[in-house]
């Protein structure tokens, strides 16, 4: 068992050793930093994006093509390699800032009619305030609480301190089912969502996949958006309650 373990954790550290070897490695790298700091974006862009067509997966990498489109003033691909690079690393606060910055800068709103109910929208506030790391580690303490709280009730001589102490474990599992929910939740959309950006001036939104049908909507570049399906040359996407329909792939990108 031993052996498998340390088998197991050699071949992880190999893994990762080969990414950052390959991240390391790329001339582009270098290359698109030293075009960078001499403003020359484009260039920046160009080099970056020869060790993203290379298969060069990493945080790092995105964020700056994120800075490089930005400056270059091109919204739709900035957002989109923020997002790339924010799904490698969720919690990093560079990255959230910049995307959010450059989200305010959209032109699409989703429109909600519906009146929120008040203890929702408290949920949901703390639901995307914790990270899932965050929630993990409150999970963690809860059950340490709850495991002290047990065995205080089993070796309390008083019948109030073990109702004390019942109360304690109620409360306390009560919270965790309600982080576990939320964690399982987000752990749930992070195998699953796919989402995508429009990355061209803007996209049409049409009926069908096919460019004779009835267009819909008009989605403005760096709006984000739901992916539902693939069919050929078109994305079936959702934006809120009231867009749904096709957008070409050549206008999109999808966050991977």
């Amino acid at each position: 068992m031993k052996n498998l373990l340390r088998i197991f954790a050699i071949s992880v550290s190999l893994i990762f050793a080969q990414v950052a070897f390959a991240a390391s490695t790329c001339p582009g790298i270098d290359a698109g930093t030293k075009a960078y700091n001499e403003n020359d974006f484009e260039r920046a862009i160009d080099e970056w994006r020869t060790c993203v067509d290379n298969g060069i997966q990493d945080a790092d990498l995105y964020y700056n093509l994120g800075n490089a489109y930005f400056r270059n003033a091109k919204l739709g691909f900035a957002i989109f390699y923020y997002k790339s690079a924010l799904r490698l690393r969720p919690n990093d606060a560079d990255i959230q800032h910049n995307l959010s910055y450059a989200q305010a800068m959209t032109k699409d709103k989703v429109d909600n009619d519906d009146e929120e109910n008040p203890l929702l929208a408290g949920l949901f506030k703390v639901h995307h305030a914790l990270s899932l790391k965050v929630q993990l580690f409150i999970l963690l303490g809860i059950f340490w609480l709850i495991t002290f709280a047990m065995v205080g009730n089993r070796i309390s001589l008083s019948e109030r301190r073990k109702n004390v102490f019942m109360g304690i474990i109620f409360a306390l599992t009560s919270v965790a089912c309600v982080i576990a929910a939320s964690a399982g939740y987000k752990i749930f959309l992070a195998e699953t969502e796919v989402t995508g950006v429009v990355t061209a001036a803007d996209a049409d939104v049409t009926s069908a996949p096919s460019n004779k049908s009835q267009t819909l909507n008009t989605l403005s570049e760096g709006t984000s958006f739901e992916v539902l399906s693939q069919q050929g040359n078109f994305i079936e996407i959702r934006l809120g309650e009231k867009v749904k329909g096709f957008v070409k792939t050549s206008d999109v990108g999808i966050i991977k």
